[in-house]
């Protein structure tokens, strides 16, 4: 029986997003759907148990741990629920060897992936060869993004190489001569599964050549364009324009440091995570994205570089669409690999060819500012400067001590997260939820931090001036570079 972790790579499953707990302790022996929560300490050992209905807060550690007891390999939440901030749960999942994740799919269509991935027949071999039918031309002429495709829709290792013994393998002729693919055999249905996939595999990374596939084209060249030295801006940007990309119009870059990921899972960023991430937004309700607006990507220096280009300056809606798109790609990543400590940058609008470099290098420099958040955004204002100088004068300091004395007074482990919440709370005009976007905390951990704040201070954070005062208070101490003058 396949682990979860053997299954998420299966046609139907993208919509599951990890929580917490491990992927890979316990085979899978089958899905079910429970309608309530007192019904998962009898569910079978190996279920993926899917609760219809959302989960309060305070009833989520006994729905793990019954699921747990019950020998359960996974519970998914509706309704893309979160659990990032609740240590309880987070230690519960790791004790009891169950995976805990979301998923704001369609549950019907969950039940039927997940049988069908477990059952590895005919119709999972479908589906298989369907989903690469569907990904794989937009690795046209590229056979390492082939590869990398090929081996997340299998779940298993595609090599550039030969086959050997125990192996399957495809090739095709290009115009830089043979690719050759391998992965190893397996009987059955999936083997079945395995031999179309290279093979679509092998068609689609040996033919790019001819004609410059145009999605192909677009990311090799904004790479080409960010890298080469710049008197060669006008020749690669006359390229750009005859293969639709949109050099000329105002541009965004959101940088994502990706280097602690492997190649594929890189490649699988640019191939899923980007195209879900603007659904999501454009479903959101402060984040429209309107229909002029191109986006396009490439890896650049290990790093995936996303360019939003609207026809005319973006101003700030489109400022905030940019920084929602960095935040929420690259909570999908720190989901999926939390050892990475993924982070990204976003630049300031910028028009034109010389603009898309320029925005991109101040996305690599909002990188380099300290990590108070997972995305950071280019100073373009040059208010942190401006704090900086202000904060260096000894009655700035003294002033802004005596406003924080009675939460620094805690020491710097327990006054700093209270400081950054508060900062993420102001900036976002006393909003929990979006606060708690930010920084990956449940609303209710953020409530809890500012009620400690208020108790500590006595402030009234509904006073426009007292709000001010904290905000530039807390943006001066935590952007102050630590240690001596």
């Amino acid at each position: 029986m396949p682990r979860l972790v053997d299954l998420l790579s299966a046609p139907g499953l993208d919509t599951l997003r990890p929580l917490a707990g491990p992927l890979d302790a316990t085979e899978v022996t089958g899905i079910r759907l429970e309608p309530r929560a007192h019904g998962l300490a009898a569910v079978p050992a190996g279920t993926v148990a899917v609760l219809l209905a959302p989960m309060p807060d305070h009833l989520l550690d006994v729905a793990v741990r019954d699921a747990a007891a019950a020998g359960a390999a996974a519970l998914v939440l509706p309704g893309g629920e979160q659990v990032t901030g609740d240590i309880a749960v987070h230690a519960l999942a790791e004790r009891g060897r169950i995976a805990v994740l979301t998923t704001d799919g369609d549950l019907a269509a969950l039940v039927v992936a997940v049988d069908r991935a477990v059952a590895g027949d005919s119709a999972d071999a479908l589906a298989r060869i369907g989903a690469a039918a569907r990904e794989l031309p937009s690795a046209a002429g590229d056979p390492e993004r082939a590869a990398a495709i090929a081996a997340r829709l299998l779940g298993t290792p595609v090599e550039r190489r030969a086959a050997g013994p125990g192996e399957e393998g495809a090739s095709a002729a290009g115009p830089d001569g043979e690719v050759r693919l391998a992965a190893a055999a397996q009987p059955g249905h999936p083997g079945t599964a395995i031999r179309s996939v290279l093979a679509l595999a092998a068609l689609t990374a040996a033919g790019g050549g001819h004609g410059d596939v145009p999605v192909r084209s677009r990311g090799h060249l904004l790479a080409e364009l960010l890298v080469a030295p710049q008197d060669q801006t006008a020749r690669l940007a006359a390229r750009g324009r005859t293969i639709g990309l949109p050099v000329d119009g105002r541009h965004i870059a959101l940088r994502i440091e990706a280097a602690a990921l492997p190649a594929a899972d890189r490649y699988r960023l640019l191939d899923t995570v980007l195209p879900r991430t603007l659904t999501d937004i454009r479903q959101h309700a402060d984040g429209h994205v309107p229909d002029g607006v191109h986006w396009n990507a490439a890896l650049v220096d290990d790093a995936l570089l996303l360019l939003g280009t609207w026809p005319t300056d973006p101003g700030a809606p489109g400022r905030r669409t940019a920084l929602a798109l960095a935040r929420r790609a690259v909570d999908r990543l720190r989901r999926l690999h939390p050892e990475a400590n993924l982070r990204g940058g976003v630049g300031a609008p910028h028009r034109g060819p010389l603009g898309i470099r320029t925005s991109a290098r101040e996305a690599r420099a909002a990188l380099l500012k300290p990590a108070t958040a997972p995305v950071t955004a280019h100073d373009a204002a040059g208010l942190d400067r401006m704090l900086l100088e202000w904060y260096a004068s000894d009655t700035a300091r003294e002033a802004v001590d005596e406003l924080l004395a009675p939460v620094t007074r805690l020491g710097p482990d327990r006054a700093d997260p209270l400081l950054r919440t508060l900062q993420a709370y102001l900036d976002h005009n006393n909003s929990p939820a979006r606060a708690a976007e930010e920084l990956h905390l449940h609303r209710n951990a953020v409530g809890a931090r500012i009620r400690r704040i208020t108790d500590l201070t006595g402030a009234d954070l509904t006073d426009p001036e007292t709000r001010l005062a904290l905000q530039l208070a807390c943006r001066a101490r935590l952007t102050a570079p630590k240690g001596p003058a």
